[in-house]
């Protein structure tokens, strides 16, 4: 439903004259409108009025009549006062903010207002479509007003300190110096050619002229002629380049689209597999189309944003990039439900619900914090970049969970973008941040303290000496710049044995035993703490460096607050289950498996004229895991990472990837470590086979 405007006279506050009217709303800055369900207006308001709805008030007569904003219906008032007594009934009562700025302007002349004598309700009538489009001045007027109050509220409820601001501007300005001018300009040639073919879209849309195969095709067929094919493909797959991506979760998701035979088409309320042309039509032109319409045809940022939440549609995020293309510089170029939810936690003290709404609310703090110019479409794209991956960056480890283990299959990228995310968060300074790999021989000397032979004496004999270990240098480190945060890194942390390694120390990982450096809480005594107070005794200045921390004279160790751990592993490596239970659950786990959407950005990314057939090529990438995890019962540890699958493009030179290219990929990185796989659960005289099988499954999509 569109946002409606509604003309609201003077005399809704029941006021005994102009002075006490003006006086009262004054002292409220609120207004409430409604009356109990008996009365016309009642009645009117309870079925018509939305939040959202725009209040005008009208003075003057016929052609004299003039609009002044009053404000907008931002929420249901739970009562309001009569006599000075809360009125709880249950009657519909909505409230509507007039901005103060305003107030003056309002009260200018009421000498020809519906002020009177009239016991009856305040009037109140809808203000028809063709008199708001007869003054453009009223309409844009109050978008300019409505922005106001957005920003003014938004700005006075950053959650952020003055600090975490700073560190965020820091953050942003060396990523922006970052950027190659080569990128820059791809950036901006690329957001102009994408709005010139939206327009093609858009022109159809908004004149009722786009039709069932401009929105659901097969790409490749005669008629997607239009750009990206077809509209669900140039929405979700063209536009990403610099928009970002859109995934659906599934092409089902569109509602209605052609199945793989051409022929019938999937409707998914009806619940139909196999609907025919004209049932699909119907169902379009009944449905998507006006929606569609009903969104393209308001540059209205808050009216879209209604129609994107109050729908069924259940490709969101399609319609999430529909409008980001309409308002550029009124969205952030993210479609990800978690990673919003999580920039709007952060940025935002508020309690909005919708995603959409939390999208526009964040990119309107984002742009006033980091001082974005709104008529720069490329900072606009690096905007949205920069705060896309700061929200990944951030979900790697955060003082809710200062212990990660990142596990999955080989190849998933996890060391990769945990070192990509630190080098962003870190700004560059690799002195916050130790990467170490265990294996089996690695000890607790190694990694918190102990004896370790340092040379050889004159006499000829292995010289012993108390050393610290890697994790206890790195902590005492942090404990020293407590203003900063600090990243241990372990790789292939499954390798060791964990409980020795970490010995009594285990328990200070956990965020409730974090060392406390106000207080000196939770720290403890290690089996060597004896034999290094003993060593200072003897020589502090040589040996004090061994000490983590002197509390009552006493060598104590403890983990920092700023400490964040992460570990990585692969999980087909040695199972999950091996971990200490006590181990385990100190630790967050976040799975990294294949992203096929990685495979496709890289090829365009290494500078290849994009493959004209990736999707077929992503799908054989599918098949070929499907086949391992489900059809092998190998299950999705065994299956391969996508920087195997982005191999293709160092194989394939040209513009199609063929059959012969995937067959070449398979034998040279993926049938070694597969036959590997298998021999666990195959008899060796059925290995060839089963490879046969696999590379039929990979190449069964391009043929």
């Amino acid at each position: 439903m569109k946002r409606k405007y509604w003309i609201l006279s003077p005399n809704v506050m029941n006021g005994e004259d102009e002075a006490d009217w003006k006086d009262s709303i004054q002292d409220l800055k609120r207004a409430f409108i409604g009356y109990d369900d008996k009365h016309r207006f009642g009645q009117m308001f309870k079925n018509e009025i939305r939040i959202g709805d725009v209040i005008l008030i009208a003075q003057g007569q016929n052609s004299n009549k003039k609009f002044f904003l009053c404000g907008i219906v931002d929420s249901e008032a739970r009562y309001e006062y009569v006599d000075g007594t809360p009125n709880t009934s249950q009657n519909r009562k909505l409230k509507f903010t007039i901005p103060k700025e305003r107030l003056d302007e309002l009260w200018l002349d009421f000498n020809d207002s519906t002020w009177g004598e009239s016991k009856q309700p305040a009037t109140l009538y809808h203000l028809k479509p063709n008199e708001v489009e007869a003054d453009n001045k009223i309409v844009n007027s109050l978008s300019a007003e409505l922005n106001k109050q957005i920003i003014k509220q938004l700005m006075a409820n950053i959650k952020l300190s003055e600090e975490r601001q700073s560190q965020i501007k820091a953050l942003w300005n060396k990523f922006k110096s970052e950027t190659k001018e080569e990128d820059k300009r791809f950036n901006n040639q690329e957001i102009d050619h994408l709005i010139t073919q939206w327009k093609l879209y858009r022109d159809k849309i908004v004149n009722n002229t786009l039709s069932l195969d401009d929105y659901t095709n097969t790409l490749g067929s005669a008629t997607a002629t239009m750009p990206g094919g077809y509209l669900c493909n140039f929405l979700e797959r063209t536009t990403r380049t610099v928009l970002g991506s859109s995934k659906p979760g599934n092409a089902e998701n569109f509602e209605v689209k052609l199945n793989n035979d051409n022929q019938t088409y999937f409707i998914k309320s009806q619940k139909k597999q196999n609907a025919t042309r004209q049932e699909a039509e119907t169902y379009f032109n009944d449905y998507i189309k006006n929606l569609f319409r009903s969104i393209a045809s308001t540059s209205d940022p808050l009216e879209k944003i209604r129609l994107v939440e109050d729908t069924g549609y259940s490709a969101k995020q399609i319609l999430m990039k529909l409008t980001v293309l309409d308002n550029l510089s009124d969205f952030l170029y993210i479609y990800s439900t978690q990673w919003l939810d999580e920039l709007y936690n952060e940025f935002i003290d508020s309690d909005s619900e919708g995603i959409l709404t939390k999208n526009h609310h964040v990119c309107i703090v984002a742009k006033k914090l980091l001082g974005i110019n709104e008529q720069d479409k490329g900072e606009l794209i690096l905007l949205s970049r920069f705060l896309w991956r700061y929200g990944n960056s951030k979900a790697i480890a955060d003082l809710n969970n200062p212990n990660v283990i990142m596990y999955g299959p080989p190849g998933t990228g996890k060391t990769y973008s945990v070192i990509n995310s630190l080098d962003f968060v870190c700004q560059g300074d690799s002195s916050r941040y130790e990467i170490l790999q265990f294996h089996p021989s690695f000890t607790y000397e190694d990694f918190i303290e102990g004896i370790k032979p340092k040379g050889v004496s004159k006499d000829g004999n292995i010289r012993f000496e108390l050393v610290n270990g890697v994790f206890k240098n790195f902590c005492i480190k942090a404990k020293n710049n407590p203003e900063k945060a600090f990243y241990f890194v372990v790789d292939e942390i499954n390798r060791a044995n964990l409980s020795t390694v970490f010995g009594e120390t285990l328990s200070l990982l956990e965020k409730d035993y974090r060392h406390d450096s106000k207080n000196n809480k939770n720290l403890l005594r290690t089996q060597y703490s004896t034999l290094i107070e003993d060593l200072i005794n003897e020589d502090s200045e040589k040996y004090k460096h061994l000490a983590y921390c002197i509390d009552n004279n006493e060598v104590k160790f403890g983990v920092p607050e700023n400490v964040f751990f992460i570990g990585m592993m692969n999980d087909v490596d040695k199972s999950i289950d091996a971990f200490d239970l006590a181990l385990r659950r100190r630790f967050k786990w976040i799975r990294k498996d294949c992203d096929y959407e990685v495979i496709e950005e890289e090829t365009r990314f290494r500078g290849k004229e994009e493959f004209s057939n990736i999707g077929q090529y992503i799908k054989s990438c599918e098949k070929l895991n499907n086949y391992i995890s489900n059809e092998l019962g190998l299950g999705k540890s065994y299956e391969f990472g996508h920087s195997f699958f982005m191999k293709i493009s160092g194989i394939s030179k040209r513009k199609e990837i063929t059959p012969n290219n995937v067959e070449v990929l398979f034998n040279l990185y993926l049938r070694p470590t597969l036959k590997e796989y298998l021999r666990a659960v195959f008899a060796e005289s059925e290995l060839d086979n089963k490879l046969d099988e696999a590379l039929n499954k990979f190449k069964e999509t391009l043929k």
